[in-house]
């Protein structure tokens, strides 16, 4: 006989009712809104589809190639006397044969493997190798075919080809492909554009918020650029205004993404100096309030850059989903500046990139000789982000994480990190969370977003089963929700004359269970070839609770690390430590293994203090 798990479904529904009650009634309503639109789509014939969205109207004129966007000499792929029987595509380390005439949707695939299907950023791949040698890959044979497949397999309102947010990367990517390569349209080809922009335009994810809603509204005003009359006009003037309002509400005081992820920070980035070249090439025009939001975002991005130009991994932040930053922070220097980048020796290496900042500044050959940053010893306080950066010198950096997690009605790409810090050396990870490789609901996703996963103190509480009950102060749950979101309370950062350097901070994420946590990690002494960390968690409680800290190693750091590790918890009762095979996550669908040390225990009630002393020596690490 079923017996219902009445502590689950009383679990479920309260973090179901903090997750809606942080989202509000208005973006509720639109996201209702959404789903019933998606739903009517799905049942309706295409036309009347693509009638309700008013896709349907007769076409705007396509503008003239312009001058400045095409690329000379560049001629379509070559076309085959006989179409091609099937074409192979590897995403996510995934890779499967599809024989055409294939299905854009299938229910086997992980549904982000069929997402990047239908964004034809492979196409745009195909492109920036045209760009370079004058020449398309053997792929791109299938170029046409496979644009013309997809209009005729994917009818109007069925399939993840007409979700907003898919429509929002395809339709710029055909965009690209057009103007540099003019021999690739058509008329059902630019008729297919103008549907999927239109669709965009009365669909939109403003339900959602977030980096969605501006991907959606690039694309709009990117492609209501490319058309004239006055509905075209209208689609970008439009986009432009909403988007205005959005970057001043998404973009923090301190030039972050309120997301709190440096590859979606860098993603948006990306997607506006992108837009603000396309406007000035097309209108001649610099909006003034789009000037200010990439300066002030192009600056965020540069003071977390670490020495090898990678960036902290806080929150969902798979570093193959976005460009380098290096790579955006130039782009958006040479849009900023009106000229090349030299300042740090820093050039784009994307043709596409480089075709359209060379159509309208003139810029140098790409330089192979680039000069190795010199940071100098500092403390980076980032509040609005919730991020310090420490920089004793020689190489090393820690970063430590107190603050607003993100905005209350968008957990999608948040984890449960708070006071969390990852420690690198010349950039390479040292200690450093797992990290993101995945999306897919699952026991992995679970973890890879949860405490344990992150360099953190986690307290505990007896459950009735008799099991260690671990709080969360992100009540991270599902694949992209949260209920619970601790927020920040007590933060500094500082250093002192005598090379110390240290942040800390604490969050009320466990004042409901009758405790309280305080965190300090400080670096000092560095030198040429060694530093010490070290970790000093102050608990207060009402209750015993039980307490584990982990230190997550990357996979180049041998488990010989932390032989010299020393713990201080006098207080503490039955404290034990244990190795655990974990692993580092390099993107979406890529890990390596590794190792993560944990330190567990038992605290009376009472008021605590667990230090953790760290000698680190750079004998056993080789700079990147």
């Amino acid at each position: 006989m079923f017996k219902p798990n009445f502590p689950f479904f009383a679990s479920y529904y309260r973090r179901l009712f903090r997750t809606l009650l942080d989202i509000g009634p208005i973006r509720l309503k639109r996201r209702i809104v959404y789903d019933i639109h998606k739903f009517f789509d799905s049942f309706l014939p295409s036309n009347c589809s693509l009638a309700l969205a008013d896709a349907n109207n007769s076409n705007p004129g396509w503008r003239p190639v312009l001058r400045e966007l095409y690329c000379h000499g560049l001629h379509p792929p070559a076309s085959l006397e006989r179409p091609l029987s099937s074409i192979r595509f590897s995403f996510l380390q995934q890779e499967r044969q599809l024989f055409f005439p294939f299905s854009w949707n299938d229910s086997s695939w992980p549904r982000l493997w069929q997402f990047h299907l239908h964004y034809f950023d492979w196409a745009r791949d195909w492109l920036e190798h045209a760009l370079i040698s004058k020449s398309w890959s053997f792929d791109a044979i299938a170029l046409e075919q496979l644009l013309d497949h997809w209009i005729s397999a994917n009818t109007p309102g069925n399939g993840d080809g007409w979700n907003s947010y898919t429509i929002s990367l395809r339709t710029r990517n055909w965009i690209w492909l057009f103007r540099c390569c003019p021999e690739l349209i058509s008329s059902s080809r630019l008729q297919s554009l103008w549907q999927q922009l239109r669709w965009l335009q009365s669909h939109p994810e403003h339900c959602h918020g977030g980096n969605h809603w501006i991907e959606n509204l690039t694309a709009l005003a990117l492609g209501g650029l490319q058309f004239f009359g006055p509905d075209a006009y209208s689609m970008h003037i439009r986009a432009l205004y909403l988007l205005e309002i959005e970057i001043k509400t998404q973009i923090l005081s301190d030039g972050g993404h309120e997301e709190r992820s440096a590859c979606y920070h860098l993603l948006l980035l990306d997607r506006l100096v992108e837009l603000g070249f396309a406007i000035a090439l097309i209108t001649h025009q610099r909006p003034s309030w789009l000037v200010s939001a990439i300066r002030k975002m192009a600056s965020w991005a540069s003071s977390v850059r670490l020495y090898n130009g990678q960036y902290p991994r806080f929150n969902d932040s798979p570093v193959d989903i976005s460009p380098s930053l290096d790579e955006v922070v130039s782009f958006a220097q040479i849009y900023l500046n009106q000229s090349h980048c030299s300042e740090n020796n820093f050039f784009l290496t994307s043709p596409l990139r480089r075709y359209l900042a060379s159509s309208l500044f003139s810029l140098p050959e790409s330089s192979s000789n680039r000069r190795p940053l010199t940071i100098s010893p500092s403390v980076l306080d980032l509040p609005a982000t919730g991020w310090t950066l420490l920089r004793p010198g020689y190489g090393w950096e820690l970063i430590f994480k107190c603050g607003v997690p993100c905005p209350p009605h968008l957990p999608a790409h948040v984890h449960s990190d708070q006071l969390s810090f990852d420690l690198t050396y010349f950039g390479q990870p040292v200690i450093s969370e797992t990290g993101t490789s995945i999306y897919r609901y699952c026991s992995d996703r679970l973890y890879e977003r949860s405490g344990a996963a992150h360099n953190v103190l986690q307290l505990g509480f007896s459950s009735p089963s008799g099991e260690i009950d671990w709080v969360e102060p992100v009540d991270v749950w599902g694949s992209f929700r949260a209920g619970r979101k601790a927020l920040p309370r007590h933060r500094e950062c500082s250093h002192s004359s005598d090379q110390v350097y240290f942040a800390a901070g604490s969050h009320n994420g466990f004042d409901s269970r009758g405790a309280q946590h305080h965190r300090r990690v400080q670096l000092s002494a560095a030198s040429s070839d060694q530093i010490t960390l070290i970790i000093e968690d102050s608990v207060s409680t009402h209750v015993p609770l039980y307490f584990r800290l982990w230190l997550h190693l990357s996979p180049s750091s041998p488990t010989s690390l932390l032989n010299s590790l020393l713990i201080d918890a006098s207080s503490a009762l039955d404290v034990k430590t244990f190795w655990q095979p974990t692993w580092f996550a390099m993107g979406l669908g890529h890990r390596l293994p590794s190792q993560s040390f944990c330190i567990i225990g038992f605290l009376p009630s009472g008021d605590h203090l667990l230090r953790v002393t760290l000698p680190l020596s750079v004998a056993f690490l080789t700079p990147s």
